[in-house]
């Protein structure tokens, strides 16, 4: 499987997302506090942990989605508060639970959309430039997409429109990719084959993923590092 995506031009540390003492919550009711996590380019990482714990809101705070009421993070050698600028947007793909996709539009579309802010009067009107639609191609093809590419998102299985939400990712160019238990609803089959995806991101373009999952045993055979939220703190397991 090939994987393509823009080259990575950024300089500096070795370290793809970095959390410094961050804590949410409110003065009553702390989610989690002195969360510190530091995820190097290329690394695949796992975080787990009880429904409620507050996983999917860190990945939130590190996708600029809301903001901790302390502590610092740092994506990309940038320190964000709360939402992005433009050029850190396109380097960080967040791929919801529910995934984000159109799904009345086709599969094609969902994934050119990554490149709607380089010329948004010209995706309302679906005039996508060829280099795009090639590049969306190339990127389908690399996963087994590119039959369906003229099918609607709504007709697809849950593990195919898992595939269009990261191929949407890799059209984006993304250096770091926030999955948010990508594999949760799909058998172990379906799982590995996503997950291996992930893993060649990293191999080939030093994309750095941050994945929420809750089965271990998969987490133990792709994540290169593993944490658990609980009791209001993350701790590494590997």
């Amino acid at each position: 499987m090939i994987v393509q995506g823009r080259e990575d031009t950024s300089v500096g540390s070795i370290y793809a997302v970095e959390t410094m003492d961050v804590a949410y919550g409110y003065t009553n009711n702390i989610l989690f506090d002195n969360v510190n996590l530091m995820v190097e380019r290329g690394k695949s990482i796992a975080i787990m942990g009880r429904s409620g714990s507050g996983k999917s809101t860190l990945l939130r705070i590190i996708n600029g989605s809301i903001r901790p009421i302390r502590g610092m993070v740092r994506v990309l050698g940038v320190e964000v508060y709360g939402r992005y600028s433009n050029g850190l947007r396109r380097r960080v793909a967040y791929i919801p639970q529910s995934l984000g996709l159109v799904d009345n539009a086709t599969v094609l579309e969902n994934v050119l959309l990554a490149r709607a802010a380089d010329s948004p009067f010209r995706a309302l009107l679906g005039l996508w430039r060829k280099e795009d639609v090639d590049g969306a191609m190339s990127i389908l093809k690399s996963i087994g997409l590119d039959e369906k590419a003229r099918s609607k998102v709504n007709m697809l299985s849950g593990g195919e429109r898992q595939r269009v939400a990261i191929a949407r990712a890799l059209m984006q160019g993304a250096r770091v990719v926030l999955a948010d238990e990508p594999v949760s609803n799909l058998d172990q089959d379906n799982a590995r084959s996503i997950l291996d995806i992930f893993k060649e991101m990293g191999r080939r373009n030093s994309t750095s993923s941050i994945i929420v999952m809750h089965d271990r045993a998969l987490a133990e055979e792709y994540a290169d590092e593993a944490y658990m939220l609980a009791d209001k703190r993350l701790s590494r397991l590997w």
